[in-house]
């Protein structure tokens, strides 16, 4: 088995290498003088499982294309398999026609990693598609929960609530919830645009956890914070599984609770490490 990874996630493909008893490659990537991608794999897959750990985020355009040249580099020159291993998927949020003749995303950007044989997405952001593969039928998730709450248990002490910033959450505050034998709240959300929600107020407690997968204005998590804070809140933790951290996203955040990340994204606040998950799930396939 070849683990290959891109600079951002070397880091999580070498835990995984290492876990795996399997050699890694990094993917060197150049440009062109037109802005075309020229990219180069680091060892020779020949006859070799090859699994493309790729954080596809932050230009999230181009480290499509990166991700797929990859793949394509690896099927050339004789890989035996290529296996993707997402560690987060943009467009997954567009997951139905939402106003006449926008974009239904998720369904047509699935569609351009049928150079894998398989691919595996870290706790993708499922809402109105219940399962991965009822849209492509080679993908598959990888969940995480179960390395959140052992987190929590571990880190943090005491008697504690855990909210969900809105009904979408649900699926992950709830999950997690119930893992630890905790109480679990899901607040109501009205968007009116992309950076502009409102909370539906309710009663969340001295001690409170704030569980979402994606953290990307950090607005959602902020009117949570700002109702725990006008109740009076003593101890705030934020725990993301995608911390994507757009703009100001994370000053929004740390000015009224502890932030906590996964390291599907790399960032500061990454505490909470997924290889294990990666690992778990490259067993079961391979």
């Amino acid at each position: 088995m070849l683990i290959a990874s891109f600079p951002e996630t070397q880091e999580i493909a070498m835990k995984v290498a290492r876990k795996l008893k399997a050699q890694h490659a990094s993917v060197a990537v150049e440009d062109f003088p037109d802005g075309e991608f020229h990219l180069k794999l680091g060892k020779n897959p020949r006859h070799k499982v090859v699994v493309i750990v790729s954080s596809i985020c932050q230009d999230p355009d181009e480290k499509l294309i990166e991700t797929i040249l990859t793949g394509g580099i690896a099927r050339d020159y004789g890989a035996k398999k290529v296996i993707l291993v997402a560690t987060y998927l943009p467009y997954m949020r567009q997951d139905r026609h939402f106003v006449r003749y926008d974009s239904f995303s998720s369904k047509h950007i699935l569609k351009l990693f049928r150079e894998f044989d398989k691919v595996f997405v870290i706790e993708p952001h499922l809402h109105r598609i219940s399962r991965m593969r009822s849209i492509f039928p080679n993908a598959e998730e990888i969940k995480v929960r179960n390395l959140i709450a052992e987190y929590i248990s571990r880190k943090i002490k005491g008697d504690f609530i855990i909210v969900g910033p809105d009904e979408e959450s649900s699926q992950w505050s709830s999950t997690v919830a119930s893992m630890l034998g905790k109480k679990a709240i899901v607040l109501k959300k009205e968007r009116y645009s992309p950076t502009h929600v409102m909370i539906k107020k309710e009663r969340l407690g001295k001690n409170i956890i704030i569980i979402d997968d994606i953290i990307s204005t950090g607005k959602t998590i902020a009117g949570t914070l700002k109702i725990a804070d006008e109740q009076g809140a003593k101890s705030i933790y934020c725990i993301g599984i995608h911390g994507l951290l757009v703009g100001r996203a994370d000053r929004l955040i740390t000015k009224y609770a502890s932030l906590i990340t996964t390291n599907t994204i790399k960032n500061k606040y990454s505490k909470i490490d997924v290889s294990p998950a990666i690992v778990d799930a490259l067993k079961r396939y391979c």
